[in-house]
């Protein structure tokens, strides 16, 4: 029963937190929307820090769970993993609101870090992965530098990936991340605009 009483507190403070952000919700509007006290609240919860720390706590160990999935299933091709893994991260990215994510930011700066340095770790090790079984089928030439093509990689979903940028271009995020996929895996010239730049001397 505590526990349920717990996932409930934490599932409708989410909720409430996405759509308010953090500091304009108080633990008055949290126990009454529970439809439980204060004291209860306090109970399992002794701060709005804590529960942030909770729900922040969920999110990561969810995005980990999903990654890890990716990346040990040898039976998906690499770069399926890849696009994969970039997918999962982006989209538990935009799941949060503006309103939160400020909030976030300035109240629980270290937990935040630490969420960006794992979702970096992620796209990293799957970009890594990719290259070299790529490397090894002859897909990916061996003269680009692991290093570099990772930091394009973060580049791409750092800056083009993200709500505002979406809302600046009017692009759904599949519309985007599907043309972010096609600009990493095939670049923007045709055919013929390749030939036609290395016909340049």
């Amino acid at each position: 029963m505590e526990n349920e009483v717990r996932a409930r507190i934490v599932e409708l403070s989410r909720d409430m937190f996405f759509k308010r952000g953090f500091t304009r919700v108080t633990m008055d509007d949290l126990a009454s929307a529970c439809g439980i006290s204060k004291k209860t609240l306090y109970v399992n919860f002794p701060s709005k820090e804590a529960l942030i720390q909770q729900i922040i706590y969920q999110i990561e160990e969810n995005l980990i769970d999903q990654v890890n999935q990716i990346l040990n299933d040898s039976t998906i091709p690499a770069f399926k993993r890849l696009k994969d893994v970039i997918n999962a991260v982006s989209l538990q990215s935009l799941q949060f609101a503006p309103l939160f994510l400020e909030d976030v930011k300035r109240f629980q700066p270290k937990r935040w870090r630490d969420i960006q340095n794992y979702e970096r770790a992620s796209i990293a090790n799957a970009v890594r992965i990719a290259i070299r079984d790529g490397q090894k089928q002859g897909y990916i030439k061996k003269s680009l530098p692991e290093n570099f093509i990772v930091y394009i990689c973060f580049t791409l979903v750092d800056n083009i990936l993200t709500p505002e940028t979406m809302l600046e271009l009017s692009m759904s995020f599949h519309d985007t991340f599907e043309n972010v996929m096609l600009l990493l895996f095939e670049g923007f010239l045709t055919d013929s605009g390749r030939k036609a730049i290395y016909a340049i001397e």
